[in-house]
């Protein structure tokens, strides 16, 4: 195996652990977002920030894992 190869697969390797991590962190701010949603006692501010932090998440998903697929 090459230096140039196993720099490949600790890249691509890295790149998989972010997705999985950014996708994990998407599903529980979605899950914080929709039970804060359900509780008619939270502000609208708190719903915002839980919205925004879903929708971050999300991104950084869908950006990770356009890499993940080129790499």
């Amino acid at each position: 195996m090459t230096a140039n190869h196993i720099a490949q697969d600790s890249i691509s390797s890295w790149l998989e652990r972010q997705y999985c991590a950014s996708v994990a962190a998407t599903l529980l701010a979605r899950t914080e977002y929709f039970e804060l949603l359900e509780d008619a006692m939270v502000s609208p501010a708190r719903l915002v920030r839980a919205f925004s932090a879903w929708r971050e998440h999300a991104n950084q998903a869908e950006v990770f894992g356009g890499l993940v697929g080129t790499a």
